[in-house]
């Protein structure tokens, strides 16, 4: 990992299955939404295209009625699901350094706002972050560059010191996109995509990358 230009001083997470586990909360979630639109029960394989886009796109995607009644009933059936969802492990402490060490953390996500205050913010993570970006803050959103490009107007962050860390192919293009450096959360990601600049094993490896502590 190339540790020699430590400039970074935004560290933007998402958040499904960089921040927290919730894959199989999601994939469940919306195979029981399907049953119950199509009465097919699809794998969960089928539905993994539907991880870090908006939950409206991946019903239009899978040519499902995306009206706001059932996106909430995704939305009751997901919070149904979550008591398999969890932070991965060393998040919160990685995130609490980074702090430490001055560097700005923030999350740009696809999830809805209710579905995040229902799901996310009760794991008490949100007073890490500076800027939470989520799907009603753009009218375009990942794979489009707009997220990453509002945390930035918001912060004032230049694109050069802003890292943005992600799983999927949909965050990698969104930082391409906006001009932000990207790493991989392999601990989330099923494979490297090509084109991230780094592919970190585990939370704490952003510590090899990020300012060293102040003396």
């Amino acid at each position: 990992m190339d540790t020699a230009d430590r400039r970074y001083r935004h560290v933007v997470f998402d958040v499904d299955g960089t921040l927290v586990d919730t894959e199989r909360a999601n994939l469940v979630s919306l195979q029981r939404l399907m049953l119950e639109l199509t009465g097919r029960r699809y794998d969960l394989d089928d539905l993994r295209f539907s991880l870090g886009i908006p939950g409206v796109d991946a019903l239009r995607r899978l040519g499902a009625d995306h009206s706001d009644a059932v996106c909430r009933r995704w939305e009751q059936l997901e919070t149904m699901e979550s008591g398999s969802s969890r932070p991965f492990p060393g998040m919160v402490d990685t995130i609490r350094e980074l702090r430490r060490r001055g560097v700005h953390a923030g999350v740009v996500s696809s999830r809805a706002r209710g579905e995040y205050a229902q799901q996310i913010s009760p794991f008490g993570m949100d007073a890490l972050f500076d800027q939470i970006i989520l799907v009603e803050d753009t009218r375009r959103h990942k794979p489009d560059p707009d997220p990453l490009l509002e945390y930035l107007r918001r912060t004032g962050a230049a694109r050069g010191e802003a890292l943005y860390v992600g799983d999927s192919e949909y965050d990698l293009r969104c930082a391409t996109a906006a001009g932000v450096d990207f790493a991989l959360a392999s601990w989330g990601a099923q494979h490297p995509y090509g084109g991230e600049k780094y592919v970190l094993s585990q939370p704490s490896d952003l510590l090899g990358i990020a300012p060293l502590p102040t003396r």
